[in-house]
């Protein structure tokens, strides 16, 4: 349809969506041969491929069919405009393909994300550049033609087209006659994105609903199997209360981590039905079953979103580290009566906890050799009859069963039961416990962790609708700041740690990009000024990513980030047909003014078509329809936006930017071909 609009042609249309089953099928070779499957990511990368292969086949056939309505012949049209607007596609086509580069090498669980996201996208831009440049000429020599007559139809979209394009004309010399005005003008919008971008809040990736929940629940330290279950069924019957709600696997006591491999705690995995069968998301259904679950006496119970890429758990996780047991008892203690008042953390809890209930034997070691009794005898006797003990196995029916030695449940109830205990001394004499040992009641950390070799408690916590990863983990980082005793440090795992490392490594990633792109199009234009224009239109994409960000609300995020990378190849295109032809135009005379008047007014077509078709490729992306496409929402947003924004200014700040350039290099090479004269003493006349 873009095409069609913009050149009111069928046969030209059906050229360039000749690219379109090409560049996919080949990308579907690249990925067979590189071991890639189709997943979540690669489809992705596909969807977004359809507006991009399109581009270069469009900006041939629209140059093609630009010769042709000059009165050549089709071969003459198609050899002319192939051969110059071949460089342009040449190097937008590498340009684009080059932003990838740092996104195949990333590392860690980004880099096992994107890899073959990025290697898609770059294989099927790839094969469209080499379709352009020897099938699209091909087809335009044998089956484009411009029409004699056009109908009602064709005749008014070239009537609007034509006064876009004078338009944009008089916009344009108006932007060449102010060019400070215009550098001020795209300098303010810069500035108030950086603005935007400093305050947009962060998480790793949104929330998604994967059509799961998982509830935790944990009992008091030293509660029984037999407790936590019966706490547990209390559970359930809320979840029966959920119309939405499949099927749920709940699991107590069992080895899932976390509560759920202790005696004290249990897990419930819960299924919904399909999308198209409930109203309610999940996030939704965990804000109703948030305040039942609550009323559960005796019990902490709760329930948690599973993040999108897979996995259970809390969103922060975030660690304190003292070497100091006490220190880092009261420094959590602090933590988590300051953390349980931000309103946006839920769940709020460490696994550092001193209430476990346990008991101390101090032995008489005197008394014991007195008595005649080793002390590896009072621990072995203990450790049989209490804990329990494998002393040999038999066979029944061919199955082989373990014997055990213990003391029966009811003799082994209560604390005063070790006493009553005996073991062997002297002359094998049975001497009670109570003669060489004290028993003493007490609690003790539940356990002793650790994070990178130094003792460490975690503080957990889910995340309230509306609030990210990032401004949970700013609040408890400020807080830390204020509270921890000295000799504590923090460190982050799970989810959070991927949200600061992910930035990081992206971060660089972008910078890396713009280098490699610069190199790329230094070494094409053989210049180091032209890719420092051609790279003017990267700052105002970014910028139009952020402003779209900023109205729909989302968040800087793995999918935003990675859009815009994206950005780099995408809009560089642009600057890359302006700059490219207005070298060609220079070369054959005319100034730099009208040369860049010209460019402009020639190139404003093919320009409007490849970003209108790349926005249609990625509006799919950006709309989020259907289940499992929330998270991905952020990519269609700064593709959309920042494409839009960058091709609006982009037709006005790159020419200006050229000129400026142009007009500095012919200066710089005056100065150097005229050295300043060196002073000539003055003679006194006679």
């Amino acid at each position: 349809i873009v095409i069609f609009v913009f050149l009111g042609s069928l046969r030209a249309t059906l050229i360039p969506v000749v690219a379109i089953p090409i560049s996919i099928i080949g990308t579907f070779t690249a990925t067979y041969f590189l071991g890639f499957s189709l997943n979540i990511l690669t489809l992705l990368a596909l969807v977004l491929a359809i507006g991009l292969v399109v581009d270069d086949a469009i900006v041939m056939l629209e140059n093609v069919y630009r010769h042709l309505e000059m009165g050549k012949s089709r071969m003459r049209a198609a050899y002319d405009g192939a051969k110059e607007i071949g460089f342009a596609i040449m190097a937008t086509t590498i340009a684009l393909v080059a932003v990838f580069v740092p996104v195949a090498f990333l590392t860690g669980r980004i880099g096992r994300l994107f890899n073959e996201f990025g290697i898609a996208v770059a294989a099927s831009v790839a094969i469209s550049g080499f379709v352009a440049l020897t099938l699209t000429p091909m087809l335009c020599a044998k089956i484009l033609r411009v029409p004699a007559t056009q109908n009602q139809l064709a005749h008014t979209l070239e009537h609007a087209i034509l006064g876009v394009t004078t338009r944009y004309e008089r916009a344009l010399g108006w932007a060449l006659r102010h060019r400070a005005l215009v550098l001020t003008m795209v300098s303010v919008l810069v500035a108030g994105a950086i603005l935007i971008f400093l305050n947009l809040k962060r998480e790793f990736v949104p929330p998604e609903d994967r059509g799961q929940l998982q509830v935790s629940i944990t009992a008091p330290e030293g509660a029984t199997l037999a407790f936590t279950d019966q706490y547990q069924r209390q559970v359930e019957k809320i979840l029966a209360g959920i119309p939405e709600i499949a099927n749920y696997t709940s699991t107590v006591g069992g080895g899932f981590g976390g509560g759920g491999s202790r005696v004290n705690g249990g897990q419930v995995f819960v299924r919904f039905v399909d999308w198209s069968q409930r109203k309610r998301t999940a996030q939704q259904i965990i804000e109703v079953l948030r305040p039942q679950l609550a009323k559960i006496p005796g019990v902490l119970a709760f329930a948690n979103n599973p993040p999108a890429f897979g996995g259970y758990g809390s969103a922060v996780q975030f660690v304190i580290r003292n070497s100091n047991f006490d220190s880092l008892f009261t420094g959590m203690e602090a933590m988590l009566k300051r953390a349980r008042q931000v309103k946006g953390l839920t769940n709020v809890d460490t696994d550092l906890r001193i209430n476990k209930p346990e008991l101390s034997v101090a032995y008489d070691r005197d008394r014991a050799e007195d008595l005649g009794v080793p002390v590896r005898a009072v621990a072995g006797t203990m450790q049989a009859l209490l804990g329990g003990q494998r002393v040999s196995t038999f066979t029944r029916n061919n199955k082989l069963y373990y014997v055990m030695v213990q003391l029966s449940p009811e003799e082994r109830a209560t604390p005063t039961d070790m006493s009553g205990l005996a073991v062997r001394g002297r002359n094998n004499e049975l001497i009670k416990l109570e003669q060489l040992a004290k028993v003493t009641e007490g609690v003790g950390p539940r356990q002793l962790s650790h994070f990178m070799r130094v003792r460490a408690a975690t503080l957990s916590a889910g995340l309230a609708a509306g609030f990210t990863l990032g401004e949970a983990l700013d609040s408890l980082e400020r807080i830390a700041k204020e509270v921890l005793p000295a000799g504590s440090t923090v460190a982050l795992a799970g989810e959070s740690r991927e949200l600061r490392e992910s930035g990081t490594s992206l971060y660089f990633a972008f910078l890396l990009a713009l280098v490699v792109v610069f190199m790329v199009l230094a070494s094409q234009f053989e210049s180091m000024i032209h890719p420092f224009t051609v790279l003017m239109a990267v700052p105002l994409a970014v910028t139009g990513a952020i402003f779209t960000l900023f109205v729909a609300r989302s968040s800087i995020n793995l999918y935003s980030q990675i859009g815009m990378i994206l950005l780099i190849g995408l809009v560089t295109k642009n600057s890359i047909l302006l700059v490219e032809y207005t070298n060609q135009l220079r070369e054959k005379g005319l100034e730099t003014m009208a040369a860049l008047l010209e460019a402009g007014r020639i190139r404003l077509r093919p320009i409007l078509m490849t970003s209108v078709a790349t926005v249609m490729g990625a509006v799919p992306i950006a709309l989020g329809l259907g289940a499992g496409s929330i998270s991905r929402r952020p990519l269609g947003y700064a593709i959309v936006g920042g494409v839009l924004f960058s091709t609006a200014l982009t037709l006005f700040l790159v020419p200006v930017v050229y000129s400026l350039m142009e007009g500095l290099r012919v200066r710089v090479g005056r100065a150097r071909s005229h050295p300043a004269r060196q002073a000539i003493p003055a003679v006194g006349a006679e």
